[in-house]
């Protein structure tokens, strides 16, 4: 559903876009003719007047000129977007038809989940219920076997008594033979084929019995196997229990790592509304180049103002024109000679004169008046049609990031459907699997059914003559059992014995990670001094210029003392290497308890040995502490003699610093040889 709330707004964008871009296209040919007519007059104006009033034209020229390549710098940005908008349209029809088989793909699977769910659901209750009815078939076969065992110790009873018969109708036989006298021999003859038969038919009671025992053992062994792999297949049952639990913990893993996508998609977003920022500076600059645009038009108002005043000035000539007819009018009245004529005549050329350039200036100045007009009217449209592009421009951008978000929207949805599908084939293939286990257990189960029917006749018919026959080997299990009883005593305590060790081992494991502390704050006091002796050395830089030589050796020194470190660093790692090795261990020995007597034949002798070894460890750690503390006394004394000569400074900060890598390598390989 949500997927198709995402569609229609992107349809209706498509219907918005369109009908915004064909009504621009219409704006720019309109646009066009009057920018070809503003350039015309321009050239003609420039062509009538090339003398007079050459700075304001020119301003005005370049004015138009600039609003001219504004509007085809904005006509060139919406073709750019009429054209990105065309290529979004296309991949918006490609991924509407992309998510319209996603959906379908979606519903498809889904159904094949839903259906998936309800068959593993009911798998698994006859999986249980299976388990159930194999428990108390095992339940039963347990008790037939004991009952088997008490016939079997009633049969053993039987065998004894008929052997101890036997045994003494043989003595009888004997005593009968060295009987003295023929009466004896006439009462044997009389008493001996009764005796015969009784023998023979103890003989074959004693047959039929040894048969019936080996039955029995042969059917009890039969059970006891039957029970075993009754047992396996409980197991494997268990482990594909197990494994359908690992498959939901994938599953809800799965889930995580989309949502996680759909945080990475938020922040898309936050990155979208940056850009959007950025277009609505963009937008502002316009902004103030129509602000550019208004001071333009504001010249142009100071240009007509300067026409204005030229006009004053041409009513002042006419003003002086009248004067002077008036004056020459009086100067005829006055004088009337040649001279005056001549004045005369030359006065009126020179009002002629006036008088076309006053008619020029007029014709002029209607004309620039008509100009001015074209040009504010043009103004005005150019201002109008900036403010609609503006606002289109700013639609567009709006539907342009609109877009862009769906889109991203859109991958991300494709992409959880492909997961999706993925997890879906993962499930169907495993479903097949456990369909077709299904089948073979089923099988299986049949089968049994009709040995356990079988057995379950065989168990009637021999419970019917054998009830009483079976003692002996219930005092062997009882025995066996007694058995079992001490050796698992034995083991739990050699199990507790084992986790003692364990414990001390790990005490022995904290006195090491303590002492490698008590090194690591040394090393950090040590490094403290070094520091406290640079600055001192700092300050006396300029006593020790002539010991270039020393300060060399000291340097190669500090380098071989950095490779020691980088190696100690090395030996610290294989010994953390070392010790996730005997905690795998201590987990495997404590993983190990629940199995059978394999664990109780490692030798106590190996790890008494183990344990007698890490306490020496701690010995030679103390040892090496004893020996950093007697390198600290030496440095001491070094430090005061060298208070008094301040050459030997640096020497001796370089031999703190060897002696401090020194101490750190040699309890570092103390450790290393007695983890070894």
């Amino acid at each position: 559903m949500k997927e198709m709330e995402s569609i229609k707004p992107i349809g209706v964008l498509k219907e918005k876009l369109e009908q915004t871009h064909q009504p621009l296209q219409k704006e720019h040919q309109k646009h066009q003719g009057p920018v070809h007519q503003s350039k015309k007059s321009l050239s003609e104006s420039h062509n009538e007047d090339p003398e007079k009033d050459k700075t304001p034209q020119n301003c005005r020229e370049r004015d138009l000129e600039q609003v001219a390549r504004k509007l085809e710098m904005a006509h060139e940005e919406i073709r750019r977007l009429t054209d990105e908008l065309q290529g979004k349209e296309k991949v918006q029809s490609k991924l509407d038809s992309a998510l319209e088989k996603a959906q379908l793909e979606i519903e498809k699977l889904k159904e094949n989940l839903i259906k998936l769910k309800e068959n593993d659901s009911i798998d698994l209750q006859k999986a249980k219920e299976h388990n159930q009815r194999l428990d108390e078939e095992i339940l039963a076969l347990r008790n037939q076997v004991r009952s088997l065992d008490s016939e079997k110790k009633v049969l053993g009873e039987e065998v004894e008594r008929l052997k101890r018969g036997t045994c003494d109708s043989q003595q009888n036989k004997h005593l009968g033979n060295h009987s003295p006298g023929k009466t004896v021999g006439t009462e044997q003859k009389v008493e001996y084929p009764p005796s015969g038969e009784k023998l023979k038919y103890q003989q074959e009671e004693v047959q039929q019995l040894h048969q019936n025992l080996h039955r029995l053992q042969t059917l009890c062994s039969s059970a006891e196997k039957e029970l075993r792999y009754e047992r396996g297949k409980n197991y494997d049952l268990k482990q594909h229990n197990s494994i359908l639990q690992e498959e939901s913990i994938k599953i809800k893993i799965e889930l995580k790592q989309a949502q996680e996508k759909l945080l990475d998609s938020s922040k898309m977003c936050c990155s979208l509304t940056a850009e959007w920022k950025h277009c609505q500076q963009k937008i502002r600059e316009l902004e103030l180049e129509v602000l550019e645009q208004a001071q333009s038009i504001k010249s142009q108002n100071n240009l007509q103002e300067m026409l204005a005043q030229e006009k004053s000035k041409v009513a002042d000539a006419e003003d002086k024109i009248l004067d002077l007819q008036q004056k020459l009018e009086h100067a005829h009245k006055v004088n009337l000679t040649d001279t005056c004529i001549l004045e005369k005549k030359q006065l009126e050329e020179r009002i002629k004169e006036a008088i076309e350039n006053e008619a020029k200036i007029k014709q002029q100045y209607q004309e620039e008046q008509q100009k001015r007009k074209l040009l504010d009217q043009n103004m005005n449209e150019l201002q109008k049609q900036v403010k609609i592009l503006q606002e289109k421009e700013s639609l567009l951008e709006m539907t342009s990031s609109q877009q862009q978000i769906k889109l991203q929207q859109q991958k991300a949805q494709l992409k959880e459907l492909e997961n999706e599908k993925r997890i879906s084939d993962e499930h169907l293939k495993s479903n097949q699997e456990l369909s077709k286990k299904l089948s073979v257990l089923q099988q299986e189960k049949e089968a049994l059914c009709e040995e356990n029917e079988h057995l379950l006749k065989q168990f009637d018919l021999y419970m019917r003559n054998y009830n009483q026959k079976y003692q002996y080997y219930k005092v062997k299990l009882h025995r066996v059992k007694d058995r079992l009883v001490d050796e698992v005593e034995l083991r739990d305590e050699r199990i507790k014995q084992l986790e003692n060790e364990v414990g001390a081992l790990r005490q022995q494991m904290e006195k090491e990670k303590a002492f490698q502390h008590q090194i690591t704050t040394q090393n950090d006091i040590l490094l403290l001094e070094k520091r406290k002796l640079l600055e001192q050395v700092t300050e006396q830089e300029t006593l020790i210029n002539s010991n270039k030589w020393m300060i060399s050796s000291v340097q190669s020194r500090v380098l071989v003392l950095d490779e020691e470190n980088k190696q100690l660093q090395k030996n610290s790692l294989q010994l953390t290497q070392e010790v996730d090795l005997l905690e795998h261990i201590i987990k495997s020995i404590q993983i190990h308890r629940g199995e059978e007597t394999t664990v109780c034949d490692i030798r106590e002798s190996e790890v008494l040995n183990k344990i007698m070894y890490l306490p020496n460890s701690s010995f030679s750690g103390m040892g090496s502490v004893e020996s950093a503390g007697s390198l600290q006394e030496t440095e001491e004394q070094r430090l005061e003699e060298t208070v008094a000569d301040p050459k030997s400074l640096k020497s001796l900060s370089c031999s703190q610093n060897s002696e401090a890598g020194y101490i750190n390598m040699a309890s570092v390989k103390e450790t290393h040889l007695i983890q070894k």
